[in-house]
């Protein structure tokens, strides 16, 4: 009876595998690669104008205290930027999943983050091309505000009231715009690199290894092996063989455990609120966007099927849909709690999605 439901767990095990596996081909990896000249250098204590006892005490502040950095861009412009590039990585997170391997864009969501990707690359490149036009506008501005700081400088250096001559003025702002590089060179230092990647270990071992499994011809996986010795790939053979386990896991937690965990505290959330309401329950607007914003994303990323999660996200978002006066309360209250309560449970594939990939049903 011990040997029956062991043999059992291991079906199960081997099942959810499979499935884990199969999903794993449902998306695509991205990595997002953005660089740029960053606008800015770092200080040195004669551009704060510091005064020091003594050369020893010179030299230990500069071993040991870090005077922080000098912004070379006007600081409208550097926003502009970091705006962008944020932008572009709050887009790829909207319609991904954090995994071991990177970013995992499912094919459900991948059209629509290569739409948006592709906007925000358009206005990475319009803004560098800007910048390259107002190059010399940029320059001055630069120098104007390293003018007036120069006279604060000249002030902690000569405390007698003295205004610093413009032989002063002109070297301090000389020596800041000299590590501003020129325009070809900023222009072109503007780089925005999408990359795509299948999840590399299974998609490089795990059929082979399946096939091999499957039809238990020893000979078939010795040469695979040889295949993959010669072509340098036995290393990540045997680590993957190590590993994967540990990395099947690890995907179904960033992915499907992650999306349940995330709609789950969202509704708890909002049922507390509820539950702190003092004259009469209610679901305030900021709630209704919530909610719609949630099932939105749900709807977006639901590449495993997660239908039993899909259907009360629907009977949740019909209900709040209603008008004031129509809604019923009790019932978001028991649905709600039906979401938290589902969001703790591991979801189990259906039989059906057996066939997503190379299960052919016989561990089901």
């Amino acid at each position: 009876m011990n040997i029956e439901l062991e043999k059992e767990d291991i079906d199960i095990r081997q099942y959810r595998n499979d499935w884990a596996l199969s999903l794993m081909s449902q998306g695509i990896i991205v990595k997002l690669t953005i660089s740029r000249w960053r606008g800015s250098s770092s200080l040195t204590s004669d551009q704060l104008g510091l005064k020091f006892c003594n050369e020893v005490s010179r030299k230990a502040t500069d071993k040991y205290i870090r005077l922080g950095r000098e912004k070379l861009l006007p600081p409208e412009i550097d926003k502009q930027i970091c705006g962008i590039e944020k932008k572009a990585r709050i887009n790829l997170k909207y319609h991904s999943f954090p995994t071991v391997w990177g970013w995992f864009v499912p094919f459900t969501a991948f059209d629509q983050w290569s739409a948006e990707n592709e906007n925000i690359k358009q206005e990475f490149f319009g803004l560098s091309n800007l910048i390259g036009e107002q190059y010399y506008t940029i320059l001055d501005i630069v120098k104007e505000a390293y003018s007036n700081i120069s006279h604060d400088v000249w002030g902690r250096l000569y405390s007698d009231g003295s205004i610093p001559p413009l032989s002063f003025v002109s070297h301090f702002v000389n020596d800041i715009v000299s590590k501003i590089p020129s325009k070809i060179e900023i222009v072109s230092s503007f780089k925005y690199d999408t990359t795509y990647f299948v999840i590399p270990m299974p998609s490089i071992i795990e059929d082979n290894l399946y096939r091999s499994r499957q039809i238990e011809r020893q000979k078939q996986m010795d040469n695979f092996k040889s295949k993959l010795e010669q072509t340098a790939k036995e290393k990540i053979l045997n680590e993957y063989l190590k590993r994967k386990q540990d990395l099947i896991d690890g995907f179904l937690d960033s992915t499907v455990a992650n999306i349940r965990k995330h709609i789950s505290e969202l509704c708890d959330g909002i049922l507390m609120a509820i539950s702190n309401e003092p004259t009469k329950i209610e679901i305030t607007k900021s709630h209704k966007e919530k909610i719609k914003k949630t099932i939105e994303v749900f709807d977006l990323l639901n590449f495993y099927n997660d239908d039993e999660m899909k259907n009360l996200l629907i009977e949740l978002g019909n209900e709040v849909d209603k008008f004031k006066e129509e809604r019923n309360y009790d019932n978001i209250t028991l649905i709600l709690k039906k979401i938290v309560k589902l969001g703790t449970e591991e979801l189990v594939p259906s039989f059906d999605d057996c066939s997503l990939n190379h299960c052919d049903g016989t561990h089901c």
